[in-house]
């Protein structure tokens, strides 16, 4: 007996380019299109796309948190909200860019990439030099830059800042919190950007270490670090502050030079 097998029936999306296996998919799919948020909670009256995303919501007033993570102990109110953690413990990147070979674990950080580096669309502009940026945040954050204004100042030092993220940054080192630590010798590190300079320069692996400085046959394993090592031997000295005529090889000893001069 000849056995078909059913072909699975799509429902492609009469806007965007996706097909859904169900037609119900395929309408909250077209919401998305339309802003249409039909569903209410009747606690808070927050409006949603699908009832699924009402259901999910009203775990915030109930205070449940029915999911659990099997890697550690940590509860969560949504599914959702469990397999974005899961990703944390997996380091799983499934959510890529159409634009370029860059993945994500949540997909509000590829949105995020998408708005800000690949589309067109720059609605937030500067009412004092016309600059326009993808982000709210962004344009704000530029806008300091005209005002020059230092609201956010260190309780500890004096030490001011444009924004809230310049000062939680400048306050790791006076915490002491060295949160991020080497796997191969428990150095504890402020910065993860330390971390990662600390494990290439002391624990790389000797094949790693393609790049050979010409001069003094030290190896390197990134491009970049040999390009800023090969500036001791030349002498040459790229980053210039533009408030004095100084300059110096790398950026660190700028970052030091402004703080210690101009107090910035």
């Amino acid at each position: 007996m000849d056995l078909k097998l059913k072909q699975r029936k799509s429902y492609p999306c009469s806007v965007g380019q996706k097909s859904f296996s169900a037609p119900s998919k395929l309408e909250c799919r077209f919401r998305v299109h339309t802003g249409e948020r039909p569903f209410k909670c009747k606690i808070c009256q927050l409006r949603f796309k699908s009832q699924g995303q009402v259901v999910s919501h009203s775990t915030i007033h109930l205070n449940e948190t029915p999911f659990a993570c099997v890697f550690c102990e940590k509860k969560f109110r949504a599914l959702d909200h469990l397999k974005s953690h899961i990703f944390s413990h997996t380091k799983e990147k499934p959510n890529f860019c159409s634009k370029c070979p860059k993945s994500f674990s949540h997909t509000s950080n590829l949105k995020l990439l998408i708005k800000t580096m690949h589309s067109n669309q720059r609605p937030y502009s500067c009412k004092l030099c016309g600059k326009t940026f993808t982000t709210k945040g962004n344009r704000d954050k530029h806008l300091n830059s005209h005002l020059n204004e230092k609201h956010y100042r260190c309780q500890k030092c004096g030490m001011r800042f444009r924004n809230r993220e310049g000062l939680l940054r400048h306050l790791k080192p006076h915490d002491g919190i060295e949160e991020y630590e080497c796997s191969k010798c428990d150095r504890g590190f402020v910065y993860a950007s330390r971390l990662k300079i600390h494990f290439l320069r002391m624990h790389a692996d000797p094949s790693e270490r393609r790049f050979e400085c010409i001069f003094c046959a030290k190896k390197f394993v990134t491009r970049t670090t040999i390009e800023r090592h090969l500036r001791s031997h030349l002498g040459e000295k790229p980053v210039f502050c533009d408030l004095s005529d100084i300059s110096y090889s790398k950026n660190f000893d700028l970052k030091i030079h402004m703080r210690r001069v101009h107090s910035l």
